[in-house]
């Protein structure tokens, strides 16, 4: 139940719910019940699925819901016009390396679906991302 947690808490914390998942992560690391390669497969798997879902909204974007007259609203709520278009513009799926990042890295990966980027690329940038940020959590909860 707990891994659950953690999957589906990485999930919502990739996705644009203001939502973090470092104290589950650490609570788990502590608790001693399950590796750190468990968690660490966990917490990426759901991670790199919340980016996905990104991606998958922003192409969607495109698709949908610029025959509706919402387009423009919903550019400027995403700001895809600023600065993660403008990155993801210049970088292409390389821009996703940052994926980690809070607040920068949803609308990383909303711009990559909506500039419609190779898919496969932009996963595994994606899933690059979050696994070095994963891993260098749970490196730095080992130290403490």
């Amino acid at each position: 139940m707990e891994l659950a947690g953690l999957f589906f808490g990485s999930v919502l914390a990739s996705t644009l719910a203001p939502f973090g998942v470092e104290l589950l992560l650490y609570y788990l690391h502590e608790s001693d019940e399950y590796s750190w390669v468990v968690l660490l497969t966990v917490a990426t798997a759901g991670n790199t699925a919340g980016g996905c879902l990104m991606y998958g909204a922003g192409w969607l974007l495109v698709k949908g819901i610029s025959a509706t007259g919402w387009y423009g609203k919903i550019q400027r709520l995403f700001r895809l016009e600023g600065e993660a278009m403008a990155r993801v513009g210049k970088w292409g799926p390389f821009a996703l390396l940052f994926s980690w990042m809070p607040v920068v890295g949803d609308p990383l990966c909303l711009a990559a679906g909506y500039l419609r980027l190779p898919l496969l690329l932009c996963v595994l940038m994606i899933l690059t991302g979050k696994l070095a940020r994963y891993a260098a959590l749970l490196w730095i909860f080992h130290q403490s």
